[in-house]
């Protein structure tokens, strides 16, 4: 009457999906798609960080013969470039082992400034800088020579009482060169001021 039920276990019985999963299942295409929008999607940082050191290699190389790149570098180590944002822009540049950086600290002006200041008969005969009186320490510096006051050990090697400081720079490199002074003096609230004596103070 109610006729038979028949319960199969066989193995090779192929379910078919239902009509709701059907229209939930990515399609092969789309798939495809998807992930070839993935892969074409450029890497912009990985992109930029080449770019960046081909700029530098280059910059490198184009240094020991191209004298528009060595004055840019040796203003950037005597602080004198065109703005803070080209200053900047060289940061990734390595500093170290670039050219013949020497500094000579002082405690009275260059020598072209001593004119009738100081009676040469008044130097030590013995005194190793009697030819260049003043003088208080010179180096040699492979990078930034400027550190001599902008490091922590010269501020309070050379700075210690408020008496102006004068600070000599000059770098070297295959002909070309550069020569800054800077004048330290303390103004009214006792904050330290660098100038270049070549420029006017604003």
């Amino acid at each position: 009457m109610w006729g038979t039920f028949e319960y199969s276990t066989r193995r090779d019985v192929v379910q078919r999906p239902s009509p709701s999963n059907i229209f939930h299942r990515p399609s092969p295409m789309n798939a495809s798609a998807k992930t070839s929008t993935l892969r074409a999607k450029p890497d912009w940082g990985y992109r930029i960080l080449l770019a960046i050191a081909a700029i530098v290699a280059g910059w490198l190389l184009l240094m020991p013969i191209c004298p528009p790149v060595i004055r840019s570098t040796m203003q950037r180590f005597h602080l004198r470039t065109p703005s803070f944002a080209w200053w900047a822009i060289q940061t990734p540049i390595p500093a170290m082992y670039n050219f013949k950086n020497t500094t000579e600290v002082r405690d009275l002006p260059p020598e072209g400034e001593l004119a009738g200041l100081i009676d040469p008969l008044w130097l030590s005969p013995l005194d190793e800088d009697a030819a260049k009186p003043g003088i208080l320490a010179t180096r040699t510096i492979n990078h930034y020579p400027a550190r001599e006051f902008t490091f922590a050990n010269g501020r309070v090697r050379y700075l210690q009482d408020e008496s102006p400081r004068w600070l000599v720079i000059e770098s070297h490199y295959r002909g070309e060169s550069m020569h800054s002074t800077y004048e330290l003096t303390r103004d009214d609230v006792g904050n330290w001021q660098m100038v270049l004596a070549e420029e006017p103070a604003s």
